[in-house]
């Protein structure tokens, strides 16, 4: 049986970096997860004579063999100032195991004109080929709904059996059991928690649950889930411990 230790957290951009830049370097080394998903992972021009991205510039004090980063979202200010220099933020993927293949996939707006959207990405596991998608959906409770009823409709066509995980920005938990529960397991259904801590920025006063980790029962089974509250982002890193079933054979399209 092979097992592996999947963790996902949205690291909030670049806001207060030099205060949690190395917390959250030292909590993933300490978490040592097989997968770790990424959103709102930065691309700063200013930065480009020292770091591709911030995946890269993470990834330097941990050392996985493999990791990727992908654009989603051009930002036009910062702290609510408008600016002139580039920068983006998207997706990332840190992995022990070799990514074959990484590409975003932008879904259409609901309520809010920002583009939203999923990295799907391809692991060469001894096992064979895992299909992963990092999800940032739209922050609306009918756009998160629609989007990821867009995104399971994208897996099931290309037959495709994946672990999901990321900021779903699913505040009711009830519209994600009511779409995914057939086909998958879910995190938050193993042990309920709490993902999103408020801040100043935010637009809830209470802690609420956003990000989750789905698995396509055909080919995972979940052994824990764990929410970590810590202080390295605004949100609460998701961890699991996933059994892959003997009969992943991989064909991924």
């Amino acid at each position: 049986m092979m097992k592996m230790k999947v963790l996902t957290t949205n690291i909030w951009r670049y806001y207060d970096w030099e205060k949690r830049k190395k917390k959250l370097i030292n909590f993933l080394k300490n978490q040592n997860a097989d997968i770790v998903f990424l959103q709102e992972v930065a691309y700063d021009e200013r930065l480009k004579d020292k770091w591709k991205n911030q995946v890269e510039e993470i990834n330097k004090g941990i050392k996985y063999p493999s990791s990727s980063f992908r654009k989603l979202m051009e930002m036009k200010k910062w702290h609510d100032k408008p600016i002139d220099w580039v920068m983006f933020y998207g997706f990332g993927i840190l992995s022990k195991y070799s990514i074959k293949h990484s590409e975003v996939i932008i879904l259409p707006p609901v309520e809010k004109n920002k583009k939203f959207g999923f990295m799907y990405s391809i692991l060469e596991t001894p096992k064979g080929d895992i299909d992963l998608i990092n999800v940032h959906f739209e922050n609306t409770n009918k756009g998160s709904k629609e989007h990821l009823k867009r995104t399971l409709d994208w897996c099931k066509k290309r037959g495709i059996k994946p672990i999901i995980a990321g900021d779903f920005n699913m505040k009711i938990v009830e519209n994600l059991k009511e779409l995914a529960e057939e086909n998958y397991e879910i995190s938050y259904f193993i042990k309920p928690y709490k993902s999103f801590m408020p801040t100043e920025f935010s637009h809830d006063n209470v802690p609420i649950t956003l990000d989750y980790i789905i698995i396509h029962k055909e080919k995972f089974k979940f052994i824990s889930v764990e929410c970590i509250n810590n202080d390295i982002s605004d949100h609460n890193p998701v961890v699991a411990e996933i059994k892959i079933k003997n009969n992943l054979i991989c064909c991924s399209t």
